[in-house]
């Protein structure tokens, strides 16, 4: 089964970090409403997981879910080199969003194994050197992981498979999500109504709003601001661009008005992050 629309899949990605964490480091019991990956990279560490503690070493991958509970510790003598990895606006054919189709978080990626964990140290290079286009590298870099994810669920041959839960409505639903999302992701510098969204998909703007709002929690124009105002924070660490300069390229001609939206949004000026990112 096809779980991607090579269009449409376009997963935001939260973070990426590789905490070294010595004996003593714990975590509470946490969940989240957005997926992550783990991954241990060197040593070992003690972690609840799929309702059990569990010793758990190199090379270690864990997938959790939104709502699924996991928490971690560091007994004494040990280390553990880790790469947790947060995802959002992700959406596979059949499942809920932001859901991969495994049952239980502790993966067995069989002979996907050594693929996946030479990305993730690529990943950890890109992110901590921080080099031109970095996330760029990052983002596709993350994106071969996920398709090596889903490869060796399929080939699994185990029971951590969940089927697809999606009924025909559901499944049209998302489809409506997706191709929104993408329209937004792709015009946001653009003067863009609900209307004019709703003509594009033809469909009525109170249907696309109820549905858009059921999927994401946001409606389509507060995702159209979330959208301008995540592009305008990466065009604010290049030196090359002034605060006005930013606001046009995200769809805004009043300066004043993006700046007091950013503060708003992110709780610091605009000119506050293009201060602290921008090399000296």
């Amino acid at each position: 089964m096809a779980y991607t629309h090579v269009q449409t899949f376009n997963p935001e990605i939260l973070y990426a970090f590789d905490p070294l964490n010595e004996a003593g480091n714990y975590s509470k019991t946490h969940s989240h409403n957005f997926l992550e990956i783990s991954i241990i990279l060197e040593g070992e560490a003690d972690y609840l997981v799929d309702g059990e503690r569990q010793d758990l070493g190199t090379g270690t991958v864990m997938l959790f879910n939104p709502g699924v509970k996991h928490a971690e510790s560091q007994k004494e003598g040990t280390f553990s080199h880790q790469l947790h990895i947060g995802l959002t606006n992700l959406s596979l054919n059949g499942l809920p969003r932001n859901h991969f189709p495994n049952k239980r978080a502790l993966l067995d990626l069989g002979c996907y194994a050594d693929a996946f964990m030479a990305k993730a140290w690529q990943v950890t290079k890109e992110f901590n050197e921080q080099r031109s286009e970095y996330q760029l590298m990052g983002k596709g870099l993350i994106l071969e992981m996920l398709g090596l994810l889903l490869r060796s669920l399929e080939d699994d041959g185990s029971d951590n498979t969940l089927p697809t839960a999606l009924s025909q409505t559901a499944m049209r639903q998302q489809h409506l999500v997706n191709h929104a999302v993408y329209y937004l992701e792709n015009h946001h510098s653009e003067e863009i109504t609900l209307e004019q969204l709703a003509q594009q998909l033809f469909v009525s703007p109170a249907h696309l709003s109820k549905i858009f709002k059921e999927a994401t929690g946001l409606s389509p124009i507060h995702y159209l601001i979330h959208v301008r105002l995540k592009h305008a924070r990466e065009l604010l660490k290049q030196e090359e661009w002034t605060i006005k300069e930013v606001a046009q390229a995200v769809g805004y001609q009043d300066a004043y008005h993006f700046s007091k939206l950013f503060k708003k949004y992110y709780g610091t000026a605009p000119s506050q992050v293009a201060k602290e990112q921008r090399p000296v």
